[in-house]
């Protein structure tokens, strides 16, 4: 059974820190027909290496757009990205388009763990009944 729990912390340390030898993938967004900070393509350039697809969408985990389109990033997770990460910007709720790309997503299993709407300063797991005493350990929930 699928629960959805609050998060009570807005560090990108922490989380990918936490969730590293747990999830194995993250994603993120990039909307279209606005220019894209210098900030947001070095991070795009520094993460090509551990690209696993680019896809337009326009609904990803926690939105779904109605007229527009996005680009959705999918990376795998380790060591290296997380500390992309969170240097590139600690505050989860300040990964907001276009000084940064948006929308943080942490899947285990092509499947999302983790979800943030930045713009609306929304974060949750969505995590079954035996994953929550992991979260709960690592104090995330």
């Amino acid at each position: 059974m699928s629960k959805l729990l609050d998060t009570k912390i807005s560090s990108v340390r922490e989380i990918a820190s936490a969730l590293l030898n747990y999830a194995d993938t993250f994603s993120f967004v990039v909307r279209e027909g606005k220019d894209v900070s210098k900030e947001a393509i070095e991070l795009l350039e520094s993460l090509k290496l551990y690209l696993i697809e680019s896809k337009k969408v326009s609904e990803w985990p926690g939105t779904k757009l109605f007229w527009e389109q996005a680009t959705l990033y999918i990376f795998h997770l380790n060591n290296e990205t997380a500390y992309l990460l969170y240097t590139s910007e600690n505050n989860l709720f300040k990964w907001l388009f276009p000084h940064l790309p948006e929308d943080l997503v942490f899947y285990k299993n092509n499947k999302p763990l983790f979800v943030s709407i930045t713009h609306e300063k929304e974060a949750y797991f969505e995590l079954e009944d035996s994953e929550e005493a992991f979260l709960r350990d690592r104090d995330l929930i």
